[in-house]
């Protein structure tokens, strides 16, 4: 009997598994068309959703810096007015100029209130009704509070708390403050929190006050917040 060589056997098990391949191809055809083409359509569907998820991110980010250009445009007169430049838009007053603002704020918030930027937005809006001296600012920073974005959460927080300072509503702002202190976040240090914190207790309850700044002495040694802290213990002993 003729001795079959390794390669030949190799061979032979290739094309036996190629047989049984397009064997089990024939048989389950319909089947493996069908899962190919709905795996062709989730992939469309897919690349598709985030192509258009893109594409209103960028819309949703050019529409949010056209506002803040807008509420940082200067002023034509007062003590912060600046000689105009060609092309960008001034106003007479902050009011005014925040009331433009509000509006490009407003169309990103229900244009895509599902975006960064809508988020974001909603937290410029309440900012810019400050400026305007619009009653509905403590109401939209306090949505802007309870975003997902823990960044504009944060920074809603904080001005809701300077907007209460500002209003006499100290007992809230206490709460935000003290709230704001169990946290670390780069556009509000736990340290700075802390440090506002003590300078409202100051006004109120110099006792407690006195905690804070030695929290901040015991917690950030050797720095600069720490020779701040100092400074207002010598201030408030005397």
């Amino acid at each position: 009997m003729a001795q079959i060589s390794r390669k030949e056997l190799k061979s032979d098990e290739f094309v036996s598994g190629m047989d049984a391949a397009y064997e089990f191809f024939l048989q389950h055809r319909q089947r493996i068309i069908t899962v190919a083409i709905a795996v062709v359509v989730i992939a469309g569907a897919v690349y598709s959703y985030i192509a258009w998820q893109n594409s209103r991110n960028r819309a949703a980010s050019a529409l949010l810096t056209a506002a803040l250009n807008t509420l940082h445009a200067p002023l034509q007169t007062g003590p912060n007015a600046t000689p105009p430049a060609p092309g960008v838009p001034t106003f007479a007053n902050a009011a005014d100029r925040a009331s433009a603002a509000g509006q490009q704020l407003q169309a990103v918030i229900q244009g895509y209130p599902s975006t960064g930027a809508g988020q974001m937005a909603r937290l410029y809006l309440g900012l810019a009704q400050q400026d305007e001296n619009n009653p509905q600012a403590a109401a939209t920073l306090q949505a802007a509070a309870t975003s997902g974005d823990k960044v504009v959460a944060t920074a809603a927080q904080h001005a809701l708390a300077n907007y209460d300072i500002q209003h006499g509503n100290l007992a809230a702002a206490h709460a935000l403050l003290l709230k704001l202190t169990q946290q670390n976040s780069p556009t509000l240090p736990r340290a700075v929190a802390l440090m506002e914190l003590a300078d409202l207790d100051r006004t109120y309850n110099p006792k407690e006050a006195v905690q804070y700044y030695q929290q901040l002495q015991q917690d950030y040694p050797s720095t600069q917040t720490a020779q701040e802290a100092q400074q207002q213990l010598a201030a408030l002993k005397h």
